[in-house]
C-alpha cells in the first residue's frame, strides 16, 4: 500500500515537474538565440563592404564563417562537381576572373553548361573549348586553349570586351551574337543559359 502510494504521488509530481523545467529550458534557449543573434549581427556589420558580394538570394547556408566570396565558389564548385565537370577545380578562377571583368560570375559556367555540358562534350578535348567559341555549325574545332586556366581567363575577358563593355548584358542580346541561330529557336540559347544561371544559387 505504502508503496502505491508513493508511486501516485511521483506520477503527480513528476508530470508538472517536467512540464516546468521544459518551460525554463525554452526560455534559456529563446534568450540564448536572441543574444546570439545580436552578437552575429553586429560581427556582420563590421565586415569591409568588399566582401558582401555573394549572389543575393542565396537558397543555400553554408555556414556562418563563410564569407560572401568563399560562398560564391562553393557554390560553383559544388555545381560542377554535380555534373563531374573537369572545371571543378577552377571554381575559384572563375569567381576571381568575373570580379577582375566585373560579369556575373554564374555566366561563364552557365554558357558552358548549354554549349558542352561543362566542358564533357567538345569537338576536341584537349582544347578545353566548353564554350563553343568558333565553332561554327557542322564543324569539329573551334578556338583553341592550351589549359582550363587559360580558356577561363579568356573568356571571361572575352565576356567583358565583346558584350558588357558595349552595354550588351540582357541575355536575349548575348545569345543574339553568341548563337544567332537560336533566335529563330525561340531564343534557345539564352533561355538555356538563363535556367542553369538561376540554379547556381
Amino acid at each position: 500500500m505504502k508503496s502505491m502510494i508513493q508511486k501516485i504521488i511521483l506520477t503527480v509530481v513528476w508530470f508538472p515537474l517536467t512540464f516546468v523545467l521544459l518551460i525554463l529550458n525554452l526560455t534559456l534557449l529563446r534568450s540564448l538565440y536572441t543574444d546570439g543573434s545580436h552578437v552575429q549581427a553586429s560581427e556582420s556589420t563590421m565586415l569591409p563592404a568588399k566582401h558582401i558580394t555573394a549572389a543575393a538570394g542565396s537558397a543555400q547556408t553554408l555556414g556562418t564563417s563563410v564569407i560572401a566570396g568563399d560562398a560564391r565558389e562553393m557554390l560553383l564548385e559544388a555545381f560542377l562537381k554535380k555534373f563531374d565537370s573537369p572545371m571543378a577545380p577552377f571554381a575559384g578562377l572563375i569567381v576571381k576572373e568575373a570580379d577582375k571583368n566585373g560579369v556575373d560570375f554564374r555566366l561563364v559556367v552557365a554558357i558552358a553548361m548549354c554549349e558542352s555540358n561543362l566542358g564533357k562534350k567538345m569537338p576536341k578535348k584537349d582544347e578545353y573549348n566548353a564554350w563553343g567559341i568558333a565553332v561554327y555549325t557542322g564543324q569539329n574545332q573551334g578556338k583553341a586553349f592550351d589549359s582550363w586556366p587559360h580558356a577561363i581567363e579568356w573568356v571571361s575577358t572575352y565576356i567583358k570586351t565583346k558584350y558588357y563593355d558595349r552595354g550588351i548584358t540582357d541575355l536575349l542580346q548575348i545569345g543574339a551574337i553568341w548563337a544567332p541561330p537560336s533566335v529563330a529557336n525561340g531564343n534557345s540559347w539564352a533561355n538555356c543559359v538563363g535556367k542553369f544561371q538561376s540554379t547556381i544559387l
